[in-house]
């Protein structure tokens, strides 16, 4: 399996986890377990995420597969404005 279809499944499974938090925090309001399960799942997400991005990144100057490259960057890079905006809805409904 090459490092695009990985990092592609990386998005995908961090989208689907987050999105699992997401709905189960909306679910039961407040501060609780899921909350808190929530905030480190997102520093782990965001450790793996930077990871593979930056190995894109060498990828992208080292490789001649440029568009596919940009292709898995620009999914990977697609959780950050999802992941804000589980963000601001958790904390609006938190206060």
């Amino acid at each position: 399996m090459n490092r695009f279809k990985i990092s592609c499944k990386i998005a995908l499974i961090s989208f689907g986890i987050g999105t699992i938090l997401f709905v189960l925090q909306a679910i039961n309001r407040g501060l609780n377990s899921v909350t808190i399960i929530g905030y480190y799942y997102v520093g782990l997400a965001l450790i793996i995420n930077s990871l593979v991005l930056l190995i894109l990144l060498f990828t992208l100057f080292l490789k001649k597969t440029k568009i596919e490259t940009v292709k898995s960057m620009g999914i990977l890079l697609l959780n950050i404005p999802i992941a804000f905006l589980y963000y601001l809805i958790v904390i609006h409904n938190l206060i």
